[in-house]
């Protein structure tokens, strides 16, 4: 499986501006999800906190990743109650539609935004670097929130890989249901009965490692804004917006290619 490296991550999001003119919506799906996307890429949620459409905005990408994501990381978590309505509503206008890739991709970044910002933010409490730049945790984080199929099978009992493994643990345990959003291919069982085989019992409990430094940034408040169980966005109407569109589109597109 090729790893996703951030520093083509961002720039890829930074060509991705100049498809502006259009919104590439992913092709061959129905209205129904081709509105729904449009309308997440829009959302003032997803906008205001650490989701991946705040990535979008960074369009001075470097090679060097360490700004850009001293820049996501302190954004405010989106609140779960925000990304579970929107995978609800998601899963529900593209029912037909899941099993396209790009699509698939963005219910998994939302399912699991959580854990999935704090791996990202992550960071080496000796080398001050970000854990997600270690090839051996790329692999692991790729697989363990879906975005990836190959079980890796070199693992390090190193503290950024059990500071990961935790998150997406306690994350599992605290929504029982969150582990059906994987993609079948994903053995959770499997991955980590070999985790607790090479390092021990213990690599799982809960904990973040002292050696680790987390992510600071807090929850932001839940949206009051709801009706009937269906989440309110703002329609797509302003360039902005369209450029959100976009290039959120093409960077799940960009993920899934390299898986």
């Amino acid at each position: 499986m090729k790893i996703l490296q951030l520093s083509s991550l961002f720039v890829f999001v930074f060509a991705a501006f100049k498809f502006v003119s259009a919104q590439q919506l992913p092709a061959n799906i129905s209205a129904a999800c081709s509105n729904e996307l449009a309308k997440l890429s829009s959302s003032p949620e997803l906008n205001s906190c650490a989701s991946f459409i705040k990535l979008s905005a960074l369009q001075n990408a470097t090679a060097d990743p360490g700004p850009i994501l001293d820049a996501y990381c302190p954004a405010p978590k989106c609140s779960d109650s925000t990304t579970s309505a929107d995978v609800a509503e998601l899963k529900s206008q593209c029912a037909a539609d899941l099993m396209n890739p790009e699509v698939f991709a963005i219910k998994e970044i939302l399912a699991f935004n959580s854990p999935v910002k704090d791996s990202f933010c992550f960071k080496n409490a000796t080398t001050s670097q970000y854990c997600y730049l270690d090839p051996n945790s790329k692999s692991i984080f790729s697989f363990i929130s879906g975005l990836g199929n190959t079980i890796p099978t070199d693992i390090s009992c190193t503290d950024c890989n059990k500071a990961i493994l935790n998150t997406f643990w306690n994350f599992f345990n605290a929504h029982n249901e969150s582990a059906t959003e994987l993609p079948p291919t994903v053995n959770l069982t499997l991955f980590l009965t070999s985790v607790t085989t090479k390092c021990g019992p213990s690599f799982l409990n809960g904990t973040i490692p002292t050696g680790v430094i987390p992510s600071s940034s807090t929850p932001s408040p839940s949206p009051t804004a709801k009706s009937g169980g269906v989440t309110m966005h703002s329609p797509p109407f302003m360039l902005a917006d369209t450029i959100i569109v976009a290039s959120f589109s093409i960077l799940t597109a960009y993920v899934i290619s390299l898986i």
